[in-house]
């Protein structure tokens, strides 16, 4: 797909590419995954400018949060637009903590310079030891380009790449945090961010599988 328009979808057995959001979805709802655009032109100015920041202090992040942060129903019904239910029946707790990482969601990443963010880039899945896990929504609220890789039953990698036309539009996303994943930020320039909503068993952990 062309990538002006800011996002596409690849195969690791070099299969066609869809060329259209639809057929975009049509691929991930497989595994439960969707992604949608987000319309960022309708925010205030003082929200719009803090999204242009190249790095927000702590206040700014809260306020970005309070701004952007989606309440319960809203994000059942993202999971449910992907064809997923939820990890935890009624979506669990809203409000989760990596107990092996030792930081909590909800998470503003924000990239910055000299940062090293080499703990996303592997396969890895989000899990207690009970078995129960969280599912994760996501906002791209400006720069890019981030990208979301998904590992099929079958060993193949899908790979979805996203970056915010313009600074009215981001991407709206979910996927499940039980299923092998990378969210790799690090290939995103300096003041991109991204939100992440990851819900469902309060406390777990971020365990990396072979074969990345």
């Amino acid at each position: 797909m062309n990538m002006e328009k800011g996002l596409s979808l690849t195969f690791s057995d070099r299969r066609a590419e869809p060329e259209t959001l639809s057929d975009i979805n049509s691929e991930l709802r497989k595994i439960g995954v969707g992604v949608w655009p987000l319309d960022l032109r309708n925010r205030d100015a003082a929200t719009r400018a803090l999204l242009a920041k190249p790095l927000l202090d702590e206040a700014g992040v809260e306020r970005v949060k309070e701004h952007f942060l989606l309440p319960m129903d809203r994000l059942l019904e993202i999971v449910a637009q992907a064809g997923r239910t939820p990890e935890v029946p009624g979506g669990g707790s809203i409000t989760t903590f990596v107990t092996n990482e030792g930081y909590g969601y909800p998470q503003l990443h924000q990239v910055q310079e000299g940062v090293d963010y080499s703990r996303f880039d592997r396969f890895h899945v989000n899990v207690a030891p009970t078995g129960k896990g969280v599912d994760e929504v996501f906002q791209m609220l400006s720069g890019g380009e981030f990208v979301s890789r998904h590992r099929l039953d079958d060993g193949e990698v899908l790979t979805l790449r996203m970056r915010c036309p313009d600074e009215g539009q981001g991407w709206l996303g979910t996927y499940s945090g039980v299923r092998p994943h990378i969210g790799n930020i690090g290939s995103a320039t300096v003041g991109s961010k991204l939100l992440v909503q990851a819900f469902g068993t309060p406390r777990w952990e971020l365990i990396y599988l072979g074969g990345d």
